[in-house]
């Protein structure tokens, strides 16, 4: 077998045999007389193959031959050793989840290419590509090639069209679809950018103010196991409330004909409701307490919530019932609950936050500088009292203002189309967690916190790939629940892939990769979860044919 990335000068006392073309190397290893025709031949060792007039390639034979030669070795574009255990879990996933099968249906071998790249986020943790080249050295790749970040921008800009993507969501959707309903947090987040050739790139209403242009990412998201099902990118200007309907519009397009919808309070608003309700969708959403209805039910049941034991719901800590009202004219299930924990921390701070006020107004009477205009923020807590001039001369707390605050204290509120009691309704309604867990993993997990992208059509593809990426480390992470019952910090999605990223393998003389260290009882435990054992990784080490 040849030597890989290795040449030497041929040794003048070997001899040439040409066929096909190809110019075969031999080494006379002795000469045999053969009676019967009267003549002595060569025995001849076949020790490599010619490359060009002078340099040869040599096989395993060559040394045993010419041991002093000096061997020249080109580097080869993989390591001799590579760390295989996230890339074989990451693709054992692609393949148990179909998504392998999709992204080569619909983009052919370059799905191994978005494959690589997902492989490369999850495994680096990071969506910057300009060292993707050096990482992926020292790790098998599906593509058989090593890529480079030119490439990627490439594939990026011109290769993942937006019918690509909107295939590929519906096949998603359609394979997680059932005929039960199923219930979907729904969310948004936003990215600042200062890349001028992002169209959906705007000002509006940014978690982190850096002064930039901003674009909105929402995700809807499988309440049951955090799978992500769907994402809508849309311009940085448009409020949260007003996304909703198309994101139902999308949920019709991808099949989903039962679904609940579990939202915060930004997106409650009749218009809201009224389309859930047309489009025959359930929902659970948290309200505003400032909502009229709100300050109607605490009036009405508010004190028999706080102080009935069989209101209380042991699970969560929180007294709670489930009255009906009517609300954007139709009769909804509105589930009221109390925290007394909660009530009392919001008073200490609501109380700091007027004390730091008075101070404020104090020194304000003070300098008789301060007109009404200045004072809005002041008006509902403090009674300002203003000179002829209009500037400020007095105060005094507005008491009943503040009971009336203090009162609300601890109050939260849920509506739900479905029936259902208030400890059901907070139990569904407290795991949309997972929707916020998922940007934050986007966020830093990937680190997604900036594109790093110049285009529309870059920042699509970019943002498709790491919807991917998301649906795969959340596997990841599914998988591991059991483990984390027994070890929370240890089997972390980061845990893992330190953990798994020590198992390597390692190219011998002949060029084939083999495993080099026995795997330890916690790697085990990890690929146990995807059944994956030792057997696996030997057989999936030897199709590498780098």
């Amino acid at each position: 077998m040849l030597l890989k990335n290795v040449k030497v000068l041929r040794p003048k006392t070997t001899k040439i045999q040409k066929r096909n073309g190809i110019g075969y190397v031999y080494q006379v290893i002795g000469k045999s007389y053969k009676k019967d025709k009267k003549y002595t031949v060569e025995n001849r060792k076949l020790i490599g193959k010619m490359i060009d007039e002078e340099w040869m390639i040599p096989n395993e034979y060559f040394e045993q031959y010419y041991p002093d030669v000096c061997v020249e070795q080109e580097i080869p574009e993989f390591s001799d050793t590579l760390r295989i255990g996230c890339f074989l879990v990451v693709q054992k996933i692609f393949r148990d989840l179909q998504i392998e099968d999709v992204l080569l249906s619909i983009f052919g071998d370059l799905g191994f290419f978005i494959e690589d790249i997902v492989s490369y986020m999850i495994t680096n943790e990071s969506c910057t590509f300009q060292y993707y080249s050096n990482f992926m050295r020292n790790h098998p790749v599906m593509d058989k090639n090593i890529r480079d970040d030119t490439q990627i921008s490439r594939l990026l800009k011109y290769n993942i069209k937006e019918q690509d993507i909107n295939l590929f969501l519906r096949a998603w959707n359609q394979m997680n679809n059932t005929k039960e309903c199923i219930y979907v947090g729904y969310d948004s987040t936003n990215f600042n950018t200062n890349a001028y050739g992002i169209e959906l790139a705007d000002y509006g209403h940014p978690k982190v103010d850096e002064g930039l242009p901003q674009y909105n990412l929402a995700y809807a998201v499988n309440q049951k196991d955090s799978t992500p099902l769907f994402y809508e990118l849309y311009d940085g200007s448009v409020i949260d409330n007003t996304e909703l309907e198309i994101m139902l519009e999308e949920a019709k397009e991808y099949g989903h004909e039962k679904l609940g919808v579990l939202m915060d309070r930004g997106y409650i608003s009749e218009k809201n409701i009224k389309a859930l309700r047309t489009k025959g969708y359930e929902y659970i959403l948290m309200m505003k307490q400032n909502q009229r209805i709100c300050q109607e039910i605490i009036e009405e049941y508010g004190a028999v919530v706080q102080s009935l034991e069989g209101y209380y719901i042991g699970e969560h800590g929180v007294y709670g019932t489930t009255v009906k009202k009517q609300l954007y004219g139709q009769e909804t299930n509105i589930h009221v609950y109390y925290d007394d924990i909660r009530a009392s921390e919001e008073k200490v701070a609501l109380m700091s936050r007027y004390e730091t006020w008075e101070k404020e107004i104090e020194k304000k009477v003070s300098k008789k500088i301060a007109t009404e205009g200045e004072m809005k923020k002041y008006r509902k807590v403090f009674k300002l009292k203003y000179d002829q001039n209009g500037y400020l001369v007095a105060y005094q707390r507005n008491s009943r203002y503040i009971k009336e605050e203090i009162r609300n204290l601890g109050f939260f509120f849920i509506i739900t189309s479905e029936e259902m009691s208030a400890s059901k309704a907070l139990d569904i309604y407290r795991g949309r967690d997972n929707i916020e867990k998922m940007f934050r993993s986007l966020k830093s997990g990937i680190d997604f916190n900036k594109a790093r992208v110049h285009t529309t059509e870059s920042l699509k593809s970019k943002v498709f790939v790491t919807f991917i990426a998301m649906i795969v480390r959340n596997e990841l992470f599914q998988k591991a629940e059991e483990l984390r019952k027994k070890n929370r910090k240890a089997y972390t999605v980061p845990g893992m892939i330190s953990e798994l990223e020590n198992i390597e393998c390692t190219r011998n003389s002949v060029g084939k990769y083999r495993r080099k260290y026995a795997l330890t009882a916690k790697q085990k435990m990890i690929l146990k979860q995807f059944d994956m054992d030792e057997k696996y990784i030997d057989r999936s080490i030897g199709e590498f044919s780098y």
